[in-house]
């Protein structure tokens, strides 16, 4: 096991400083000999699918920094290297919570966090509807609202389903991001008159 050196000391603010390649790369080292037991073997459980991915999120992390600014396919494709790995790491840690959190308190939360989001004046994908493209030309339409917490999808044909646990979380979160992304410009631009 490697040995991860700091100069951080226990309870104090470190002062704001540039990333250090050679630290990054020694907390990578260290993060590949801790997290990546846990990935391997037949029976991995999924929050040890998600420290391996979080190793080699770290480790593309370290890549990064090392990349000289004026390599840009090299930034391009340690960035979405790391990109990648946090979202597979990510979708390992919703399996767990699916898994493991009852279904009726995944409901409550996914309802509870709507309602924070707007008491706290954060912005909330209300409805969307979206064409989705598919093999051989064919598209489908999709909708979801937050009547029902993003948690059902109603299809072109009038059917709603259900959208399973695991998936649920990923699109909550997902919706949570566009509506992140997209409130500034929408206030950018105003209503229309």
């Amino acid at each position: 096991m490697t040995t991860y050196e700091t100069t951080a000391v226990p309870g104090e603010l470190t002062p704001p400083a540039p990333l250090d390649p050679q630290a990054v790369h020694q907390l990578a080292r260290h993060a590949l000999d801790v997290l990546t037991p846990a990935a391997i073997g037949a029976e991995t459980e999924a929050l040890g699918e998600a420290a391996g991915q979080l190793a080699i999120a770290i480790s593309a992390f370290a890549r990064l920094v090392e990349t000289g600014p004026g390599d840009a396919d090299e930034q391009l494709a340690e960035g979405e290297e790391v990109v990648e790995r946090l979202r597979r790491a990510s979708l390992h840690v919703h399996e767990h919570m699916a898994a493991t959190v009852p279904a009726a308190r995944l409901e409550a939360r996914n309802a509870e966090l709507i309602d924070s989001c707007l008491e706290e004046g954060l912005p909330v994908v209300g409805e969307l509807a979206a064409e989705l493209l598919l093999a051989g030309g064919r598209s489908t339409t999709v909708r979801l609202t937050h009547e029902t917490a993003h948690q059902d999808v109603e299809l072109e044909d009038g059917r709603a389903r259900r959208v399973p646990a695991v998936g649920h979380l990923l699109v909550r979160d997902g919706l949570h991001e566009l509506a992140r992304v997209l409130a500034p410009l929408a206030q950018e631009t105003g209503p229309r008159a």
